[in-house]
């Protein structure tokens, strides 16, 4: 069984340190699933800022990249500027219905436009199938 705690910090070196906690852990597809980003952004997260995830699982073909904007109405107000204060950001989710389980490797950085890598979590995530 996954949980959130499995997300842990990448090897290297990354200034705006970030803990990511979901509810239910584990998720569950067909039942709404809240990510919890908790961050101090030590370096200002910039206008233009995206979070670009990766996600690889052994039996996939190709495995596949998204990036997020996330500065914008939708999700972050930015700039968020530096300091040594704690900023959480909600994320509410809904993973469609799936019978079987889902277990994949995730790595998800949080990335300025100038290609400066804030912050870096991976992990193996699970999806646990739904009725």
């Amino acid at each position: 069984m996954t949980d959130a705690s499995q997300l842990s910090q990448c090897s290297g070196n990354y200034p705006d340190p970030v803990i990511v906690t979901i509810i239910p852990d584990p998720p569950v597809f067909g039942q709404n699933i809240q990510f919890i980003v908790s961050l101090v952004p030590y370096i200002t997260v910039e206008v233009g800022a995206f979070v670009d995830i990766q996600v690889n699982k052994p039996d996939m073909i190709i495995p596949f990249s998204v990036q997020q904007d996330i500065c914008n109405d939708n999700y972050v107000n930015c700039p968020i500027p530096a300091s040594n204060q704690q900023y959480h950001y909600t994320s509410p989710t809904y993973f469609l219905n799936g019978t079987e389980s889902f277990t994949t490797y995730v790595k998800a950085r949080l990335v300025n436009p100038d290609n400066t890598i804030l912050s870096c979590v991976e992990g193996i995530f699970t999806i646990l199938g739904g009725n």
